[in-house]
């Protein structure tokens, strides 16, 4: 699991990158108001670095659990019931992804006849995105898994 620690290191990273530029590109926006120059560009621009962030940021947040989730009944069962209840939660968010996968694949082949209105690029470089996130949440979720029952068997060994 060293390696997706690295993973989460760059794909955090990323994120952090993707984020500061969106807020430099709202800056720019909200500045050119007051400024005789217009850029155009920036609400496009904008709309796919939040995207983006989005994508990388999603699967981080899986790893670590900070979604946002009701868990008074979760903490109430047992530990075994828990990884158990946990991991199917996981397998679900698999399988999600795994449609998304497919689907936005086709979605970004819609993207190779279009292109950015403002910008000028292929729209499949946006489309992407869906695929993205399906691959990224499809590994994640085995990695949830994995780690939760890692988990269990390093406490158990310090038990012992």
């Amino acid at each position: 699991m060293n390696a997706m620690k690295k993973v989460d290191t760059i794909l955090g990273y990323v994120t952090m990158l993707l984020f500061v530029g969106l807020l430099l590109v709202v800056i720019i926006q909200i500045l050119s108001r007051y400024f005789p120059y217009d850029f155009i560009w920036t609400e496009e621009l904008s709309r796919y670095l939040f995207v983006y962030s989005i994508v990388t940021a999603a699967p981080l947040a899986l790893r670590k659990q900070e979604f946002i989730r009701v868990d008074m009944l979760i903490l109430a069962l047992p530990e075994k019931t828990r990884k158990i209840y946990e991991s199917v939660i996981a397998v679900l968010i698999f399988v999600f992804a795994a449609l998304l996968f497919g689907y936005g694949l086709q979605f970004a082949g819609l993207g190779l006849d279009f292109y950015a209105p403002t910008l000028g690029f292929s729209m499949v470089y946006a489309y992407a995105a869906a695929p993205l996130l399906g691959l990224l949440l499809m590994v994640y979720s085995v990695v949830y898994i994995i780690d939760r029952y890692q988990q269990v068997t390093d406490q158990e060994k310090e038990e012992s």
